[in-house]
């Protein structure tokens, strides 16, 4: 007897007509025509099945905060620090968790369970570290939250972010932050890289620095911290989040600087959407799955100071992604979608993630028939499975077109599913 069988699913992989047995929160079998029962049977009637999506850089101490003291007018970076850094101290633990919940619950009805927040730790009363850390610990049964302790003004230029810094560690963050391009000087952000990385691997943390935020081709923090996670090892426990200026620098520099990168095994981390509104600029993410970089995706910002839209839904990332580097072929756009599941992954250290038998029982079914036409549709996410249980489901979309007394049912996918009593299709 199992806990839950999903039938007749397709892959990720390609794969068609698979089955999927759940017991004790453990993915137990992966095969056709499984034999048995189950408490709880889906029927995936051939559309995708994944992992839970990963989203590896969201703000969740300032989401849905839009308009609040005003909005961000030009949609830059600095100007939405500037309005963030009046915001913040009036804030409250209580105000931060209650926006930060609500956030992540968009995010799980759309299939996302694993999610890296970025917390500003530059705040002597952690407030923000206190409200997401309780809540990392509430929500564990439905999704796992990781914390960053990120320095958003700066960690050497911030009086006492050093002191917070350390206090955040003995809290239980899980990841050491940085933001090395906004210290006073070039040679400061240096130094703020190595020591935020010395830090992280003295106390067995990952490392996840905001490099480079900015089109200017001579912010070259990227270039430190491949050489720092070179240095000490720490391979894919370090991720650089953005990275635009990357886009702007010289192609001999950059194919050089990209090679070390896949050396180093470390991860980018690349926010479409924000990279569209605050430096009109994305990092080379098609040459750098080509050098051999693992990438992943983040969100990073829903109502906020930096972006006045969202839903929490990386698919909508994922399309940005797609139209925004001009990532046109299959199999780029097939690398996208590994982005936001198997490479996100790796990038958060997610251990038992995947669909094969020992793996953790967490699953996306949705209204698609491949990852190209998910990042095409963002369909319905028909249900979100934890541990083996269902914890969302949504209603397919769909469509019904009238016509001279006939009607069609139009979903969206190719493979449409329609009541054809006519011929005659509205462009005839």
């Amino acid at each position: 007897m199992f806990d839950l069988i999903i039938r007749n699913a397709t892959l990720q992989d390609g794969r068609q007509n698979i089955d999927i047995a759940c017991r004790e929160g453990k993915i137990v079998a992966v095969a056709s025509n499984i034999d048995g029962d189950a408490r709880d049977v889906i029927d995936a009637e051939g559309f995708l099945v994944t992992p839970p999506f990963v989203d590896a850089h969201f703000h969740l101490d300032g989401a849905l905060t839009h308009g609040n003291p005003m909005s961000n007018q030009s949609g830059e970076l600095y100007e939405g620090i500037n309005i963030w850094n009046r915001l913040k101290d009036t804030l409250t633990a209580e105000e931060v968790k209650d926006r930060a919940r609500r956030i992540c619950l968009w995010a799980l009805a759309n299939g996302t369970l694993h999610l890296r927040a970025q917390t500003d730790i530059c705040d002597p009363k952690l407030r923000a570290i206190e409200a997401l850390i309780e809540l990392r610990d509430e929500l564990r049964p439905l999704m796992d939250l990781q914390i960053v302790a990120f320095p958003q003004d700066g960690y050497l230029r911030t009086p006492g972010a050093v002191e917070t810094m350390a206090r955040a560690i003995e809290m239980g963050v899980d990841v050491v932050g940085g933001i090395p391009d906004y210290e006073l000087t070039a040679a400061l952000g240096q130094q703020s890289v190595r020591e935020l990385c010395e830090l992280a691997h003295r106390h067995g943390l990952l490392v996840d620095m905001h490099t480079d935020q900015t089109p200017d081709p001579q912010s070259r923090q990227v270039e430190t911290l491949t050489a720092e996670t070179i240095r000490l090892g720490l391979g894919s426990r370090v991720s650089a989040s953005h990275c635009p200026s990357l886009a702007n620098f010289d192609d001999y520099y950059a194919n050089k600087l990209m090679a070390q990168m896949a050396v180093s095994g470390m991860n980018v981390v690349v926010c479409p959407l924000t990279a569209a509104t605050c430096w009109g600029v994305m990092t080379r993410v098609g040459e750098l799955y080509e050098a051999g970089v693992n990438i992943a995706f983040g969100y990073d910002c829903v109502l906020d100071p930096w972006y006045p839209l969202g839903t929490a839904d990386i698919l909508d990332v994922a399309h940005m992604a797609v139209v925004f580097g001009r990532l046109m072929s299959a199999t780029q756009q097939t690398r996208v979608f590994e982005s936001i599941t198997y490479q996100g992954a790796k990038a958060l250290g997610i251990d038992r993630y995947g669909i094969a038998e020992g793996c953790n029982a967490d699953l996306v079914l949705l209204q698609a028939r491949n990852p190209i036409e998910a990042i095409r549709l963002q369909p319905p996410r028909l249900a979100v499975v934890r541990r083996g249980k269902i914890i969302a489901t949504q209603p397919k979309r769909s469509a019904m077109l009238l016509f001279e007394g006939d009607e069609r049912l139009i979903d969206f996918t190719q493979k449409n599913l329609m009541d054809t009593k006519f011929d005659t299709s509205l462009s005839n």
